[in-house]
């Protein structure tokens, strides 16, 4: 085998390498990711609730009323933001949380 085409294997070898370690990357961030889901879901996250939210950035630890509403459905965790808030300002009028009329 002439040395340019050994050099070629070689270049393509390492970035066969390279790739199949970032896809193994890849599936165990993923499986991260679903497993704390799955705590939120089943509520078995910290202190028995669902406390934390997977975001763009990290987790987030949701606290005081938003935290009960999102506790209590757990399905909306993984729904977009603005879904999350209309039921969370439909949830607030149903326990008389809001300001209106007082």
């Amino acid at each position: 085998m002439p040395e340019s085409q050994l050099q070629t294997l070689v270049i393509l070898a390492a970035a066969v390498a390279i790739l199949l370690l970032l896809c193994l990357l890849a599936l165990l961030r993923i499986s991260w990711r679903l497993a704390r889901l799955q705590k939120a879901w089943s509520g078995q996250g910290e202190g028995g609730k669902a406390d934390e939210k997977s975001s763009s950035d990290g987790a987030v630890e949701l606290s005081g009323a938003f935290g009960k509403f999102i506790s209590e459905r757990p399905e909306l965790v993984v729904a977009p933001k603005s879904e999350q808030f209309a039921a969370y300002r439909k949830w607030r009028k149903e326990q008389g949380l809001n300001w209106e009329g007082r």
